[in-house]
């Protein structure tokens, strides 16, 4: 559901002028990049990435303002495909300030994704999301997450502070 409205949304912290949440993403991502000593990706992801022998694809769940996927784009072949997906699109810049690579679209996590987009990607990346999953949310996200990727991809998730996960032995997470 596309919303503005902080009152629909289970993300907590999206709230806010349209500029201060522009800002604040922005920040937690530079912030986040500092922390991870500007590795966008392990170093193996993008080793691999780099050595393919066709176009990577990489996918950004949560893209907010795109920043993650404007300086990625930067460490990736000009043919790389990136997407960005988000259920608010208000913080989205304008087509024009970014790569001609980068694509952004609107998308929930939380539902099934677009038919064009499944089975697609290398890697899809998704950090600091934690605030936005409700309890029992993880595991069919992951399923959801899943099924964007080509066999061999990566899932890069990230977040900071303490969190906590409980996987139940003998349960796939394959979709």
């Amino acid at each position: 559901m596309l919303s503005n409205d902080t009152t629909d949304s289970i993300y907590i912290l999206n709230a806010g002028s349209a500029q201060s949440e522009h800002d604040r993403l922005n920040l937690q991502h530079h912030l986040f990049n500092d922390m991870m000593q500007n590795d966008l990706l392990p170093p193996h992801i993008a080793t691999s990435l780099s050595s393919s022998p066709t176009p990577p694809k990489v996918l950004e769940i949560a893209t907010g303002t795109g920043i993650w996927l404007s300086e990625i784009a930067k460490t990736l072949s000009p043919d790389a495909e990136l997407v960005g997906l988000d259920f608010d699109t208000s913080k989205f810049p304008a087509p024009s300030s970014l790569a001609p690579n980068i694509t952004l679209r609107q998308a929930n996590m939380f539902e099934p994704f677009p038919s064009d987009l499944l089975g697609e990607f290398d890697v899809v990346n998704i950090r600091l999301i934690i605030f936005a999953l409700k309890d029992g949310y993880g595991t069919n996200l992951v399923k959801n997450l899943m099924t964007l990727l080509k066999p061999g991809g990566y899932i890069v998730w990230a977040e900071t502070g303490p969190v906590s996960a409980h996987v139940e032995s003998g349960k796939s997470l394959t979709p």
